[in-house]
């Protein structure tokens, strides 16, 4: 490599000093642990130094010929200079925040965990003082969501924030008011929408009316603005004949992924049981979806290790259907995080299950699907039925 080349991280990447250091893609969502030789090395890829210079012992080696074959360095001549942030993380890692700016909403699902909520929205100083502390804290992704996040009625001004800082950005949608204009203006802020479908002809029996063909329309419209959108699907008692439809519909959109999920017993979906499916039955649904899953807990923990939850108020909690439960205020977020790695955050070894075969696979559930059947430190029953050929006992 000649020595007038000057290596510099490339744009979409950047460096967090996690549970070990990590140089994550932005873009495409992928996280790649490094060692700490790659990491130094990495910290100085600001285009001021010489290659040669960054070399131990002269030598190049395989980390940095992957690091160019992936694209994460690039050689430049000098021209251009980055300044690289490397926020050291609390342990566990605060990874992705769910940022709830709004409980407005412009539909009524009735499987909202919202039953009536007070109408709150985040005051754009607090947002950003969210997002300035969620970076130092060495966060990966952040994820906007509501009720509606694009009703805010001060919603565009929230998102001149974001390009100032180095966070990959979420927008959680209906997808039912996202017209061209508005998924154009969206490209420049964010690099994934995440859209609700619940079915095919049964999304409507729980959206309202209308709701898929606005909903599908949105999603249209974000893949021609060049948004990536992944989709996220609710099992319930009316969409279970509908999934390799939805597999087949769903893949020719081109979504980057496809979660799927069963609602938790709470909120609108109390007043609307016809819609529960029993859990061994829901159970076999979860083996739909693809592509990236969710934000998984690593280690020895239970879910949740590396998420919390902002509510329109500014409360932190572990997470949304925790909102009852705050753990501090994002005045003061890491305070806020210990707070619940201390009382909300268990170890696999504390929970009833822990002697389970797949423990460590599924984590235990979830915490609060658990809490509603047999307690906080219970398994949650869908997992076991999901896992188990004799499910929940």
């Amino acid at each position: 490599m000649p020595s007038s080349k000057f290596p510099l991280l490339a744009p979409g990447y950047i460096l967090r000093e996690l549970e070990s250091p990590v140089v994550f893609d932005i873009n495409k969502d992928e996280l790649y642990e490094l060692d700490d030789e790659a990491f130094q090395f990495l910290k100085k890829c600001n285009g001021r130094n010489p290659f040669p210079d960054l070399l131990v012992n002269g030598k190049s080696d395989e980390n940095i010929d992957f690091m160019l074959e992936e694209g994460i360095i690039r050689m430049t001549d000098g021209n251009e200079i980055k300044k690289i942030k490397t926020p050291r993380s609390p342990i566990p890692s605060l990874r992705y925040l769910l940022l709830n700016i709004t409980n407005i909403c412009n539909l009524k699902c009735k499987h909202c965990y919202l039953r009536d909520p007070e109408k709150l929205e985040i005051e754009p100083d607090l947002f950003e003082k969210t997002v300035s502390q969620f970076e130092e804290m060495g966060g990966l992704k952040l994820m906007i969501s509501g009720g509606e996040p694009l009703i805010h009625s001060r919603f565009w001004e929230l998102m001149e924030i974001l390009p100032s800082y180095e966070l990959r950005v979420v927008v959680l949608s209906n997808g039912t008011l996202i017209n061209k204009t508005m998924a154009r203006r969206l490209s420049s802020y964010v690099h994934e929408v995440q859209v609700s479908i619940d079915g095919i002809r049964s999304h409507d029996l729980l959206r309202g009316k209308g709701s898929f063909a606005r909903s599908m329309k949105g999603i249209s419209n974000l893949n021609e603005s060049g948004i990536p959108v992944s989709i996220a699907t609710m099992v319930h008692k009316f969409n279970t004949g509908e999934f390799e439809e939805m597999e087949k519909l769903f893949s020719k959109t081109g979504a980057i992924s496809w979660s799927v999920d069963v609602p938790c017993i709470t909120g609108r979906l109390c007043e609307n049981m016809d819609f529960v499916l029993d859990l061994e039955e829901a159970a076999r649904f979860l083996k739909y979806g693809f592509g990236a899953g969710a934000h998984e807990s690593t280690g020895d923990h239970t879910c949740g290790s590396h998420l919390c939850s902002v509510a329109p108020d500014g409360s932190v909690s572990k997470c949304g259907f925790f909102e009852n439960e705050p753990a501090g205020n994002v005045n003061d977020l890491k305070s806020a995080w210990d707070n619940i790695c201390k009382s909300s955050l268990w170890r696999l070894d504390e929970l009833e299950c822990r002697d389970c075969i797949v423990l460590h696979e599924c984590k235990g559930g979830c915490r609060f699907r658990a809490k509603q059947y047999k307690g906080i430190l219970a398994p949650d029953p869908l997992m076991c039925h999901a896992n188990l050929p004799g499910g929940f006992d």
